[in-house]
């Protein structure tokens, strides 16, 4: 019974001893564990902190970069090159029954610069080279009798106003009127002579069959493709000879030389180039309203 008694006792104390120390292990992960997620919960909001300031620091150097570094800002300048063929004839007053005076194709090279004056409206001078044929053009002189060919070359000045209409985003049409001033600086005449005395083709210097400055209006429709960096446009004009070219030289025209025999140009011309827009340096305000 002693025994006994002293085991039950001794049991008893034992499990009081264990709650006791079951106790304090739970106290020690209680606090253990709070100051675990307290140590994460600093760790996490430093770390926040961190990103925050990382993330400030970028949008300053971003918005420095948009609005204080140098930027290209477009022109309203741009600057072009054509390319085409030219269909044409003289025009000639009082034309005898065997005066063909038939159409022919040349062709010319025009470099121009555009000015934009606003979202439609622009003007645009150009520097063109051209080649101008008219054939079948009634010959006379001495024994030789038929028909010849001539061939004109000049430079020309044009200064053109054009408006544009957009289509759509990459697709715009415009049409174009202007002045055009050509000078002189070469022509030829192939000579055809189905004449019973004297047969063949021959070719005559005819630089003094005309005058030196020609001048006519312009107009014509330009259907351009925008791509990023350019423009692509076909343009097709028709250019009017306002005054008499013919010099009335007795020497190498008879026909022409009769002073009923004035003549004028008729051109249609068929060109397709490019332009590309020209960029400068902004400065710092102009950058920062480039960019809002």
């Amino acid at each position: 019974m002693v025994y006994s008694s002293l085991k039950h006792q001794y049991k008893n104390l034992y499990i009081s001893y264990l709650q006791k120390k079951i106790f304090s292990l739970f106290v020690l992960l209680f606090f253990g564990i709070s100051i675990n997620l307290f140590s994460n919960s600093l760790a996490f909001c430093q770390y926040q902190t961190t990103i925050i300031a990382d993330s400030v620091q970028i949008d300053s150097y971003n918005s420095l970069d948009s609005t204080l570094l140098p930027q290209k800002v477009r022109t309203n300048f741009s600057l072009g090159f054509r390319g085409g063929i030219t269909n044409g004839q003289f025009e000639i007053s009082n034309p005898e029954k065997n005066d063909k005076n038939a159409s022919s194709t040349g062709s010319v090279l025009t470099f121009f610069a555009n000015y934009k004056i606003n979202s439609h409206f622009s003007v645009q001078p150009e520097l063109a080279i051209g080649r101008y044929r008219s054939n079948n053009t009634l010959y006379r002189i001495a024994l030789l009798q038929g028909t010849i060919d001539y061939t004109i070359s000049t430079f020309d000045l044009n200064l053109m106003g054009i408006y544009s209409y957009p289509i759509t985003d990459w697709f715009s049409l415009s049409a174009e009127a202007g002045v055009s001033a050509a000078i002189l600086y070469s022509s030829f005449g192939k000579v055809i002579a189905p004449n019973t005395r004297i047969t063949g083709k021959y070719d005559i210097n005819s630089d003094n069959q005309f005058e030196k400055f020609n001048y006519g209006a312009i107009v014509g429709i330009i259907p351009s493709f925008h791509l990023k960096n350019a423009t692509i446009q076909a343009s097709a004009r028709y250019r009017y000879g306002l005054n008499n070219i013919n010099s009335f030289d007795y020497k190498l025209n008879r026909y022409l030389a009769n002073a009923e025999r004035t003549i004028q140009t008729r051109d249609i011309l068929f060109q397709v180039g490019f332009f590309i827009p020209i960029y400068r340096n902004a400065k710092l305000k102009e950058s920062v309203i480039s960019n809002q």
